[in-house]
């Protein structure tokens, strides 16, 4: 089922991360690699981003595969909402507030 809200696609989003260490694989390698890639491009070698960024990129794509058994699908079909979701994902997880949608997701999983 194609998405129509953002809340519909949020909910597919988080079913396909359900798993921490998928998770906390995208956190390291879609957040925080990056900003360790620029800060060691600054700080120690011009090209340092060039091996960070994508390697961490990479080990977060893997995560679906071989964690979560799904793919990353969501990703190709809506990047920016992916790009929100991850960074909503992130807030949540360090605010405590994740496992509340985590439930909401059980409860929709249940109903269907």
């Amino acid at each position: 089922m194609d998405p129509r809200t953002f809340d519909e696609y949020w909910l597919g989003y988080l079913a396909g991360h359900s798993r921490t260490s998928t998770r906390l694989v995208h956190y390291l390698g879609l957040f925080f690699a990056p900003i360790a890639g620029v800060a060691a491009s600054f700080l120690v070698v011009w090209w340092a981003f060039l091996v960070i960024i994508p390697f961490f990129y990479f080990a977060a794509l893997l995560t679906h595969p071989f964690l979560e058994h799904n793919s990353n699908k969501t990703f190709a079909d809506r990047p920016l909402w992916s790009a929100i979701a991850l960074l909503r994902m992130l807030a949540l997880d360090l605010t405590g507030g994740l496992g509340r949608q985590l439930r909401r997701l059980d409860g929709v999983a249940r109903q269907a």
